[in-house]
């Protein structure tokens, strides 16, 4: 994972059941009401959670939406991936509509 950010560097805001599972966050030190980040844990054998991965990865990617995507990194012995969306294109990816 970049240097830039550890898994516990955040803190989950919400959970929502959608793409199998994800979670929004905020970082704990940081007033970054800028960014909104989210993380989706996968087991790399899993496909069918891999093909979950990238459909959430196409909302944050989004035309006009100015997503990024973290490398993938380890944590509890799960893969994580970790992506982020300005929080003025927030509402277009449709990821605000809580579950």
């Amino acid at each position: 994972m970049l240097d830039e950010y550890q898994h516990d560097d955040f803190e989950v805001v919400r959970k929502d059941t959608r793409f199998g599972g994800f979670e929004e966050l905020k970082l704990r030190k940081e007033n970054a009401t800028h960014t909104r980040f989210f993380r989706k844990a996968i087991k790399p054998e899993n496909n069918d959670e891999f093909d979950d991965l990238m459909n959430l990865e196409k909302l944050v990617m989004k035309d006009g939406c100015s997503g990024a995507l973290y490398p993938m990194y380890t944590h509890d012995g799960r893969r994580w991936a970790l992506m982020s969306v300005p929080t003025e294109h927030y509402t277009s990816t449709g990821l605000s509509e809580p579950t």
